[in-house]
């Protein structure tokens, strides 16, 4: 099972695993990827803290964190490999594997589709963050970012753009739901449900 998140912006999270922290090693602050024409920056604050940024807008992905970052990001004890799997970035605390390119495998139907919609551009990319130990703690399967057009019927938002704001985009991701993770809270949503797992939220 999968839970889909969509956000109006650059895809961004900061995972904070609670675990202690050990330095090995310092090296450069962060680790910039190229996928399929899109960045993907994985820039590390701490052993169990490692920040991910992903944008087809290069100077985006690249950018530093906004309001309500006030940590220094500090690269010491990570490290950078690439195997077949992709390019892993490890701590005494974290495994990040991006996974390598994989060309698209259309069946004759996506061929089809593909007249009508533009999703072979779309970007692809495989995250997952583990323990040393191989616990994982977060996967995200795939994610997408678009301008508004006519065929996803929402360019209504267009009219809320003003001449001083950058491009809008709608923004995507969709991450593995371990069978013991529950969703609660999520702010406003009002729905009826105390778990929102198996439900969807309208953001």
């Amino acid at each position: 099972m999968t839970s889909s998140v969509s956000r109006g912006g650059i895809l961004l999270w900061a995972l904070a695993a609670l675990f202690g922290g050990v330095s090995l090693h310092a090296q450069k602050a962060e680790v910039i990827l190229e996928r399929d024409g899109s960045t993907i920056v994985l820039e590390p604050y701490a052993p169990n803290i490692v920040r991910v940024t992903l944008s087809k807008v290069k100077d985006k992905a690249t950018a530093a964190p906004g309001y309500g970052f006030v940590g220094s990001p500090s690269a010491a004890g990570w490290k950078h490999e690439q195997d077949s799997r992709g390019d892993i970035y490890t701590s005494t605390r974290l495994v990040v594997v991006v996974a390598a390119s994989q060309p698209p495998k259309p069946t004759a139907n996506d061929l089809q589709l593909a007249k009508f919609f533009d999703f072979f551009t779309e970007p692809r990319a495989h995250i997952t963050i583990s323990t040393p130990e191989g616990k994982t703690l977060l996967d995200m399967l795939d994610w997408s970012m678009s301008a508004p057009n006519d065929s996803e019927g929402n360019t209504e938002i267009l009219n809320d753009r003003r001449p001083s704001d950058e491009p809008f985009y709608r923004v995507g991701a969709t991450f593995t739901s371990p069978a013991d993770e529950h969703y609660y809270g999520l702010g406003q949503n009002q729905e009826g449900f105390l778990d929102h797992r198996g439900h969807p939220v309208n953001c």
